[in-house]
């Protein structure tokens, strides 16, 4: 048997628009795109709205990269315990000359699903190794900066050798780079991953599992996957157990088993300092959250490396060297 996907228009009381019905149908069926199992979607107006706002994205996004609206923003990742920067993540946002600011979360979902976001991880690769460069050259004490590569792109079996070769062609050292990939992504063929992340590590790139404890995390695929870094999700700092005894053994018993698997951890989503206390208590690496850091243009992150205790420490030695000589 073949599954089949039925779409339903509805109609107004005593009122038929055939060529108004039909159109209901086709967006019912587009909201069926990208689904396996889902049978049968009812038409609901709002369908209709969502259905120009896809089209509207698909008919913007090749020029909005080549007019480079999409802008690298950048959340610092700090140490809990010395407020040292180490690290940071890139996050994509949208500046659209027509439309204004545009989330993530209207345009990323889109992309996943037309293919789209392959691009846009090219992009982002480019970008960011291209400031990391530049930062280089202008004396600054830079930190690896991580970069998400969509599930999509990560099944491609020469994903390593293109994330090489972009990173390559803007001269950045490999170990200012790091690979992130979404919990969700590790569901997929695990032996292609692991080829892949060895790869990876082979090149001198870290590789992340993002939003760990966001899904159905299988620990027997963490235990064989060769990461670097475990990034704890957001949700084990929100809701009624954040806090709460149950919440911090759940997130204390990570953090070890990250340790003894000889990943680093993050801690994403951190707003308040009774937080950042006891994650600092645990051995946690880093945190990136509110509580230090909103996502911020390059400018501003420049700003944050010259502020780092270990910018000033580097700027006290290399003045001391100076005044030797």
């Amino acid at each position: 048997l073949i599954p089949q996907q039925t779409e339903t228009g509805k109609r107004r009381k005593n009122e038929i628009d055939i060529e108004r019905e039909y159109s209901n149908a086709c967006a019912a069926r587009a909201s069926l795109e990208g689904t396996d199992d889902a049978a049968a979607a009812y038409f609901d107006a709002k369908m209709v709205e969502e259905q120009k706002w896809i089209d509207t994205v698909q008919t913007m996004q090749e020029s909005a990269l080549a007019q480079e609206e999409f802008v690298v923003y950048y959340q610092p990742k700090y140490d809990p315990r010395t407020n040292e920067l180490r690290g940071a993540e890139a996050l994509i946002r949208w500046q659209s000359p027509e439309h204004g600011f545009i989330s993530p979360g209207r345009f990323i979902p889109i992309f996943e699903k037309n293919g789209f976001i392959t691009e846009i991880d090219h992009y982002m690769l480019q970008h960011v190794a291209r400031d990391q460069r530049r930062w280089l050259e202008q004396g600054f004490r830079c930190v690896p900066v991580s970069v998400n590569v969509s599930r999509a792109h990560f099944i491609e079996s020469d994903l390593a050798e293109q994330i090489r070769d972009l990173v390559d062609a803007e001269g950045t050292p490999h170990e200012l780079i790091e690979i992130e990939l979404t919990e969700s992504a590790f569901f997929d063929d695990k032996k292609a991953m692991i080829r892949t992340i060895l790869r990876l590590k082979e090149y001198g790139f870290a590789v992340s599992m993002d939003d760990f404890g966001s899904g159905y995390s299988s620990l027997n695929s963490l235990k064989d996957m060769p990461l670097d870094v475990l990034k704890l999700d957001a949700e084990f700092f929100r809701g009624e157990e954040a806090g709460t005894d149950r919440g911090e053994i759940v997130v204390s018993e990570a953090i070890k088993l990250a340790k003894n698997l000889h990943m680093r951890t993050v801690a994403e989503g951190v707003e308040v300092k009774e937080q950042v206390d006891f994650l600092a208590s645990q051995g946690c690496d880093m945190i990136q959250g509110y509580y230090f850091a909103k996502p911020m243009p390059g400018a501003e992150y420049e700003g944050r490396m010259k502020a780092s205790p270990q910018a000033d420490a580097v700027q006290a030695e290399e003045a001391q060297q100076t005044a030797v000589l």
